[in-house]
């Protein structure tokens, strides 16, 4: 199971990937200054540090308002979502074309075809996927990153 909670007065979203905790953190936290901690509570773009190497950044999502789009990029691949005005989000993932169905309720499943590899649920200022093929993992992990992201970008316009 994959675990993704924002933990707003730390400023980081923790991702729980079976037994590891990765940690998401805004880009802008890297940087000194009281300016750029402030940019960082309302980024929309964090890196991802994955155990054991939690110094080296291992992927950056990022989401985009205007065309509700994520963006995932690890090493030199990168994949972005497309999303419709009634319709399903879509992602292509090494070479794969997965649909991902929203109800109103947060709830979501991803599939490939007609077949689902992933179930998933919004929280308040979380999201957690399920019942996934394991080498869909670290994308499904970057997925709910990017839905955390999501919802907490909504939130600030709507606060």
């Amino acid at each position: 199971m994959i675990q993704a909670t924002a933990r707003v007065l730390k400023n980081v979203i923790e991702i729980r990937v079976g037994e590891l905790l990765w940690e998401g953190r805004p880009v802008q936290s890297a940087q000194e200054g009281l300016g750029s901690r402030v940019a960082a509570l309302f980024s929309t773009e964090y890196h991802t540090y994955v155990p054991p190497e939690m110094d080296r950044v291992h992927s950056t999502v990022t989401y985009h308002r205007k065309n509700d789009e994520l963006r995932i990029h690890v090493g030199d691949q990168t994949w972005r979502t497309v999303a419709t005005t009634f319709g399903p989000m879509t992602i292509d993932y090494h070479g794969v074309h997965y649909t991902i169905n929203e109800r109103l309720t947060g709830r979501f499943v991803v599939l490939r075809g007609i077949d689902p590899v992933g179930v998933g649920q919004l929280g308040f200022r979380s999201c957690t996927i399920q019942d996934y093929p394991p080498e869909l993992e670290p994308f499904l992990a970057n997925l709910a990153l990017g839905y955390v992201i999501r919802t907490l970008a909504w939130e600030m316009i709507f606060a």
